[in-house]
């Protein structure tokens, strides 16, 4: 059982008060590490019809239902990834691909839809996204929508909703949400002892150059071209591999962002010549080794965790105290 934090009980509030006044869509704003799986468990223990949480990953999937039935409730899960397609109990968490792909199963009407992680979300009607708002709005025209995120402004678009309860206008253009009911700054949670602050660390003796690379429209950097520079700049990685060691001696658990799966695996191999137990996962590991090898980071039997965006969101590891980027942004 847990107890909700001032903040979290705030944000449930906003959101409740929010739609017994207006029905446009909202979205809560909570940072990393602020909890948003239990605002999401309360507000859906607290609704009074039927409740469909969407996720884009099965971990989040599972996490938010995790802390929906520490409350000591029950709930179905609707994820392929979860080999599970359950969709007949009051609150429903399910994966936003498997619930699209069997829409015939959430014919009943649902009063709220929460979405985590919505600034996924795009304006495309054909998405996963509004097929399924869609098909709940033909059996329920008074639907409320909720998104939960941490990352309101999205490059290409701009800000996910149109006006801010503080009364800022956001955005002019099309949007899916109309208010932001609650937002709260990660200076706050740093502030008041709920985040540890960060310290910055940076590498004192080598580290890579990427001071030629050239972003993409989307600003991202390609593929080939990273994988061509670190190749041009092949002899740095062993010493950065050298430092990142120095510094996760007194660690507990250290993830390490790779620029590219070649990249990864150089990294990866680097660790366990030198004896350290580390896990690789990129977009290309099966499922089942994937969780797998997640389970036995969490469970603080590999130390090393080396991955290439594939852990960037819905990924929960308390016991993580070092964090190496070794990927432009």
């Amino acid at each position: 059982m847990f107890v909700l934090r001032p903040y979290q009980t705030d944000a449930v509030n906003a959101v409740i008060n929010h739609f017994r006044q207006h029905p446009d869509p909202a979205v809560v704003v909570l940072p990393t590490g602020a909890g948003k799986s239990l605002v999401i468990a309360e507000l859906a223990r607290k609704a009074r019809g039927r409740v469909l949480v969407l996720a884009h990953v099965k971990e989040l999937v599972e996490q938010n239902h995790g802390k929906y039935e520490a409350w000591g409730l029950k709930a179905d899960i609707f994820a392929a990834g979860l080999d599970r397609k359950e969709a007949s109990a009051q609150v429903v968490f399910g994966s936003v691909q498997s619930v699209a792909r069997n829409l015939a199963a959430f014919d009943g009407a649902f009063s709220l839809l929460i979405i985590d992680e919505c600034h996924r979300v795009s304006l495309d009607d054909d998405s996963q996204y509004h097929q399924v708002l869609d098909h709940l709005k033909a059996a329920n025209p008074a639907l409320k929508i909720l998104g939960l995120t941490a990352t309101p402004y999205r490059l290409g678009l701009g800000w996910i909703y149109r006006r801010h309860y503080h009364g800022m206008v956001k955005s002019h253009g099309e949007r899916l949400f109309g208010d932001c009911v609650f937002e709260l700054p990660l200076r706050f949670m740093v502030k008041h002892g709920y985040l540890t602050p960060p310290r910055m660390v940076d590498a004192p003796i080598v580290h890579y150059d990427f001071s030629k690379l050239v972003a993409r429209e989307n600003g991202l950097f390609s593929g080939a071209d990273l994988n061509s520079e670190l190749k041009r700049q092949e002899r740095v990685t062993p010493h950065i591999i050298s430092q990142v060691l120095e510094y996760a001696a007194d660690r507990q658990g250290v993830m390490i962002f790779a620029a590219t799966v070649e990249h990864a695996r150089e990294i990866h191999g680097l660790l366990g010549a030198r004896g350290q137990q580390a896990a690789l996962i990129t977009g290309e590991t099966p499922g089942p080794e994937r969780d797998a090898l997640i389970s036995a980071f969490k469970a603080r039997t590999i130390k090393f965790l080396v991955n290439v965006a594939v852990l960037t969101t819905g990924f929960d590891a308390p016991h993580v105290d070092l964090i190496v980027m070794l990927r432009p942004t």
